[in-house]
């Protein structure tokens, strides 16, 4: 997994390429299958009727197990078995969108639960919640014994209704109840600012289900302030819905092809680039061993046609595709489908994307903001700092706060070269 991800917490992390691809479904059906589904039944039967421990089995909860082995057997640890509530989490993070209360939080056993950053324009936001503020009780309940899952499904609910905190601020010492009315979250994965007076720099820290829209709309800022050369950052961006990879690639590619895939049967199905065009303007793409999946197809497509430099890390070298199949009981199942591959053919899975320049950087704080970019990026800055020093003390927390960050630098540098090259 991602190296640099060091706790749990309120907004999970998607790390596949989703597509809304097709399946093909084996047609031999039930008869094909009746000798094992005998065993499995037998099984169960055994189980309930003679198994003592702790917890009671039900057929439901065995079903699971046996499905959710099933699912491991395959040794993908792409694809996966998800209850219907794990479903619905899940299909929240590929939305962008969940109901709650908008917080990024942090949970270590046997502490309380501690807000890493409020997400902007939010119930916790409006009230006045701020980063280090120490969430110790909700609806009564206290956050030191129970599990950081266990405080997210507290913390969600149907929008309109209200939930309970016990909130302790060390800066005034003092503990507060604050009652918030939950509301539909939507989180943003797009940052973007002028870096120079004539460089624009884009982050995408998640392909969303729909994130192209704020992905063009702030490209075309950008130009419109001025940039003349775009910075492109896919660092630690693990990926998401393979068509908007498609689509944010094509921003940046003029002709031809932006990915391939083929599934069981072979059959290669090829996503040339489609939607407006941005311009032939200096491109520099910053990838990291955390770019996976869809930062992959774009970084592969922008590196196969020789549109801009990559500038980083080996990228994470996921190469594969999932689709979401529902079940019957609510529950389903994220199953690997394809490979893809890159415009020259180049199937990166367990690879990786090499970058043109190698710029090493050790030390993950610099991401520790991770995948939500409405956030107070100050108060999430102080938030990190006190983890490092809590972690490595206060005199390598202040080197950390200080430090440049050298991909970026050496992108911005690259631009630069460009341009005067354009000019010249």
């Amino acid at each position: 997994m991602i190296k640099f991800l060091k706790s749990k917490g309120l907004i999970l992390l998607l790390s596949a390429t989703i597509s809304t691809v097709g399946f093909t479904q084996d047609n031999s059906g039930f008869l094909s299958n009746i000798k094992e589904l005998k065993e499995l039944s037998d099984i169960m039967d055994i189980l309930k009727a003679n198994h003592v421990g702790e917890k009671e089995p039900t057929k439901q909860t065995m079903m699971q197990g046996a499905l959710k082995g099933m699912m491991e057997s395959l040794d993908d640890p792409h694809s996966n078995y998800f209850t219907s509530e794990e479903l619905e989490s899940f299909k929240e993070d590929i939305q962008g969108k969940y109901p709650g209360v908008g917080m990024v939080i942090q949970k270590k056993t046997d502490e309380p639960l501690v807000v890493v950053s409020p997400i902007e324009d939010t119930p916790a936001y409006i009230a006045g919640i701020k980063a280090k503020d120490k969430i110790i009780a909700i609806d009564g309940v206290g956050t030191y014994n129970i599990t950081s899952e266990e405080c997210v499904k507290k913390l969600k609910g149907e929008p309109g209704s209200e939930v309970k905190l016990t909130v302790y601020r060390e800066s005034a010492k003092e503990t507060k109840e604050v009652t918030l009315k939950r509301a539909i979250i939507e989180l943003k994965y797009v940052k973007s600012r002028m870096l120079d007076k004539n460089i624009g720099y884009l982050r995408l820290t998640q392909f969303g289900e729909n994130v192209y829209p704020d992905v063009k709309v702030a490209l075309e800022k950008l130009q419109k302030d001025g940039a003349k050369g775009i910075v492109l950052d896919l660092r630690s961006n693990p990926g998401g819905a393979l068509d908007q990879a498609i689509k944010i690639g094509s921003m940046f590619i003029k002709d031809g092809r932006i990915v391939s895939t083929k599934g069981k049967v072979g059959e290669e199905q090829v996503s040339n680039r489609e939607g407006k065009y941005f311009g032939d303007f200096p491109l520099v793409v910053l990838i990291n061993e955390g770019s996976a999946s869809a930062s992959e197809i774009v970084a592969g497509a922008v590196k196969d046609h020789k549109r801009g430099k990559l500038i980083g890390e080996k990228s994470f070298g996921k190469g594969s595709v999932q689709t979401l199949i529902p079940l019957p009981d609510g529950d389903g199942i994220k199953l690997t489908i394809a490979k893809y591959y890159t415009p020259s053919g180049v199937s990166i899975h367990g690879v990786g994307i090499e970058p043109d320049i190698k710029i090493e950087e050790k030390d993950d704080f610099l991401f520790f903001d991770g995948f939500v970019t409405n956030v107070n990026e100050d108060e999430t800055k102080e938030s990190r700092n006190k983890v490092i020093e809590q972690v490595k003390g206060k005199e390598e927390a202040d080197k950390m706060a200080h430090k440049t960050d050298l991909q970026l630098e050496t992108a911005i540098s690259t631009i630069k070269a460009m341009l005067a090259g354009e000019k010249k």
